[in-house]
Parts: C-alpha cells; structure tokens; sequence
C-alpha cells in the first residue's frame, strides 16, 4: 500500500506538471480518500489536488482542499496567500486572515498589494489600524526593495523658494482609466508658462486618451519598461522638484518612491488610503474628506484644497449618455434600491445594512447589478440576506450588459445605496449624471467619504447620513417623497453638469499649484 501510494503520487505530479489536471483530479479524488491522515503524503496530494482546480478556474473545489492543506502543514505561505487571492471577492475577512498569515510567514511584495486592497474595503479596521498595518510592512520591505541602495538627498537641487518648479506626475493609468477623469481638469489646466511638467507613464496601455494627455504639450516619458530603482533614477536626473504618484498600490512602480527620487513626493486618489511610505510627504485633499482630527493616523501630511480635492471630466470629449428614463417606480408601485458597485465592495457589513433599509422600507426591492457578477457572488449574497431575515423575492440579480453601455443600467433603479467603507466615486458621478441619487454612510477613511463628497458638491447633503441609524432614515424619507426623487430623475443630470465638480477646473488647477508652491516653500525654509 505504501508504494502504491507513493507510486500514484508520483505519476499525479507527471501529469499535473504537463497539464493533464482532469486526470489528476480523477486520480486524486480516488487517492485522498485511501491515504490515512497520518500519512505524510497527505498534505502534497490535497496541494496538488487542489492547484488542479485553480487551474481549471474550479476555485469553489479548490478552496476547501486548500484549507483542508492546512491542517496537515499550516507553514506553507503560498498556500495562505492563494486562499486570501480567492477568498478576495468571497469573503474580505477570511482573506485578509490568510494575506496575514502568509505575510507573517513571508513577507511578498505582490501579496501585501492584495492585503491593502482588501483592507480598505472591511469594515473592521479605522484609519488608525490602516496606518500602522500598512508603516510595518512598508517598513520591512524597505531595506529588501532599497538592497543598501541610499534614497537621493537632492542636494544638486537648489533651495530657491522663487524657482520655476519642475513637476511631475507618475502613473500607470495615462489611458483611458476611471482615474483619468480627476487627473485630466488639472493637467489639462496647469499654467504651462509658470512651471515645467514631466509626465512619468509605467503603464502598458496607449489610446485616444493617452494622446489627449499628450496634448497639453507636458513632457510624456515611456518608462513601462524600467524597474524602480532605474525610474527613481530617471526622475532625479530630470531634477524633478515635486513628483505627485497618482496610482499608488494599484502599481508597481509605487516602489520607486522609497528611493526619494524627488525632494517632495505628493500622493493623489489612485489609491483611497494612505500609502504607510514615510517618504511620501503629502496627500491631496480637502478638509471634508481628511479632517483635521483624523489626518494624524495618515503617514502623509494632508495637502488641503480650498475649492475640494477633485473635479471630473468624463475621459471622451462629448461623451453621449443614453436618454434617462422614468422612475422605475411609476411602473412598478415600488421603490427600486440599486447597487452598481465592485463585487468585493459588497461585503457581509453592507448587506447588513442593506437589510436594515429593506426592513424599513417594506414595500421597497434592491436591484444589485454588476456584469462581473457571477453564479458564486449571487449564492453567496442571497445567503447573506437570508441569515438578515430578508425574503429573497426582494432582491434582483442582473449581470446582463446594456446597450449602448452601461449608463443605460443605472435607469433600472430609482435610488442606489452606497456600499461601505469602499463607496463609489466614478460610479457615483455617473449615476448622477443619469438622474439617480446615491444614498452614503460617511465613514472616517478616504474610501468612505467619496459618495459623500459628491453629494455635498452637488447639493445632496440629505443624501449623506453619519450613522446606521441615519442611514435607514434617510432612505425610509427618500422612498416616501417620490416626488423629490421624480424631481431629482428630471433635473440631476443638470445639475451635476452646472456644479462646481464638473466646472472651474483652472481654479481647481491653480489651486493645486498654490499647495505646491506652499509645500516647496516650506521645505527650503528647512533646515
């Protein structure tokens, strides 16, 4: 018995490694259940068995047989680190358990990208948590990243507080990207005659937008293919006084800030939290989103913007958006709820919530639509609404894409909710655009506030609620008042295009400048 386990193990791994994984998995299913647990061949098998699955996209089979790994060799990092992968968009708490199981066995680059991914989107770490979650790994992967490399001292760059400025900004999303629309207002705006401005692209992808961007005549820099240290290197020879990263944990390339490649590095919305990196300097915002009493548990020093952090411009110039049609509920006899959102931003503290406005709003259904929306996601929400003592009659699941885009899916709803901590920005806007308010719980992080900003932007404020109890109110009193949400069907499409979020962009623009030139004054005065 012996041999012939060790003989069919031995074959198992042949096949698996030419790719022969439906032969494997016929193999070992017969193989687990013959071989005792106290085998030690046991653990291998329920390895190679379950990387089968995940190779065949099967990760429902291939999640259990990982755990089940577990608990015959509870020291293998990778194994931690693939659950916490797979359990990304099925459970948050259950992954970043395994992201940080795994990182305290081995701490990995890529994997800590995950973890913060996810950490922003649980409801059970504050700001403070963030902060020093993300400080202590940042802090062991210094000296591994930097390999007894010393970060630049810029003492070639003079200290002149009069200086024209040379600025640059550093992304991997000079396409068309969600992020593009914040970022275009003010590079499309900047005053090309006061400062120099160098743009540093890491990205892959080149389109229509890239080359609006080239447009405004900045210096566009191809850098996709250097590696951070050969980046950090090409900035400070371009003597860059001010990089602002606008893709944060979203790139690689956010690695190539620990070598100080600028005397002042300013991080901007590409990642809706802090960075944890001492040598980032400053966060643009405003003091509605990072207020004065929480911008302690920020490792960046918060860069306020008197007229708000951002404006937005749709990335096509004369974007076309589809007709907008009635209320849902003037057919229907009910109010729609929406969700439009991220799958992974739905999780078990939002459907508790959800629930609660459900409950209160009896008569009300809550459409969630994503077309990335799979069968796994839909029995997994239905079962959460369950445990909340909702009918699931109540809840409609649409993953169908619309025509002529998905602008024409948010007309299925009559009002949305806002997931949290990790609300809607984007989305938010864009829903706006298309008559439909979007309900918010304000939270204390960036991820938390962006619907809530919008809506105070653009004169949503009862939109915008502090507590849970707030939160089901606002929503009972804007399913009662179908006249208001009739009104705001009609109108907010205009209002939204006449608001300070879609205007005054070289106000905006300037106003930014005026932080820069601040920030480059107080670090000559230093000594």
């Amino acid at each position: 018995m012996e041999d012939s386990i060790q003989e069919n193990l031995n074959i198992g791994k042949i096949l698996y490694s030419k790719g022969d994984y439906e032969t494997v998995i016929k193999m070992f299913k017969y193989l687990l259940y013959n071989v005792p647990d106290d085998r030690k061949e046991k653990a291998e098998i329920l390895r190679i068995f379950a990387n089968s699955y995940y190779h065949l996209k099967d990760f429902e089979s291939a999640i259990p047989l990982y755990e089940n790994y577990l608990n015959f060799c509870d020291y293998n990092d990778s194994v931690y680190n693939m659950l916490g992968y797979l359990y990304f968009y099925r459970n948050i708490d259950k992954s970043i358990k395994y992201y940080l199981k795994g990182m305290a066995l081995k701490p990995d680059l890529a994997n800590y990208v995950m973890l913060t991914q996810v950490m922003i989107k649980s409801a059970d770490y504050k700001q403070k948590d963030l902060k020093e979650t993300f400080e202590k790994y940042v802090d062991i992967f210094r000296p591994l990243i930097l390999k007894g490399a010393k970060p630049y001292t810029h003492e070639h760059i003079k200290k002149d507080p009069d200086k024209r400025l040379k600025i640059g900004y550093l992304s991997s999303d000079f396409h068309c990207h969600a992020m593009m629309q914040f970022v275009l207002p003010i590079l499309e705006n900047h005053n090309k005659d006061k400062f120099d401005f160098f743009l540093y692209s890491c990205g892959q992808k080149r389109d229509y937008v890239t080359e609006r961007i080239k447009s405004t005549g900045m210096t566009f820099k191809d850098c996709k293919d250097l590696d951070n240290e050969q980046l950090a290197e090409l900035i400070n020879q371009d003597n860059i006084d001010i990089l602002i990263d606008i893709s944060g944990y979203t790139h690689k390339a956010i690695w190539s800030l620990l070598y100080k490649p600028a005397p002042i590095i300013v991080q901007y919305l590409g990642f809706l939290g802090t960075y944890g990196i001492k040598e980032v300097d400053y966060i643009i915002t405003d003091d509605f989103t990072i207020p004065e009493d929480i911008a302690p548990f920020y490792t960046e020093k918060p860069m306020y913007i008197p007229c708000g952090m951002n404006r937005f411009t749709f990335n096509t110039i004369n974007q076309k958006l589809p007709e907008i049609l009635p209320l849902p509920y003037d057919e229907n006899g009910y109010i729609t709820f929406g969700s439009f959102n991220c799958t992974s931003k739905i999780n078990p503290y939002t459907v508790s919530l959800w629930s609660k406005v459900l409950k209160a709003v009896p008569s009300s259904k809550l459409l969630i639509y994503r077309t990335q929306m799979k069968d796994v996601d839909i029995e997994r929400y239905k079962k959460q609404f369950r445990e909340n003592g909702v009918d699931l009659n109540r809840i409609i699941f649409d993953n169908t894409p619309t025509t002529p885009n998905h602008f024409t899916s948010y007309n299925k709803c009559d009002v949305s909710l806002d997931p949290h901590p990790f609300g809607g920005l984007t989305l938010t806007i864009e829903q706006a655009h298309m008559g439909v308010p979007v309900l918010t719980l304000m939270g204390e992080t960036i991820s938390s506030r962006g619907t809530s900003r919008v809506n105070k932007s653009i004169g949503l404020n009862e939109f915008i609620a502090k507590t849970e109890d707030e939160f089901v109110e606002n929503a009972v009193k804007i399913s009662s008042d179908v006249e208001k949400l009739r009104y705001y069907r009609n109108n907010l499409r205009e209002i939204v295009k006449n608001s300070d979020l879609c205007n005054d962009f070289s106000t905006f623009a300037q106003q930014i400048e005026v932080a820069y030139v601040r920030a480059w004054q107080d670090y000559c005065t230093k000594v």
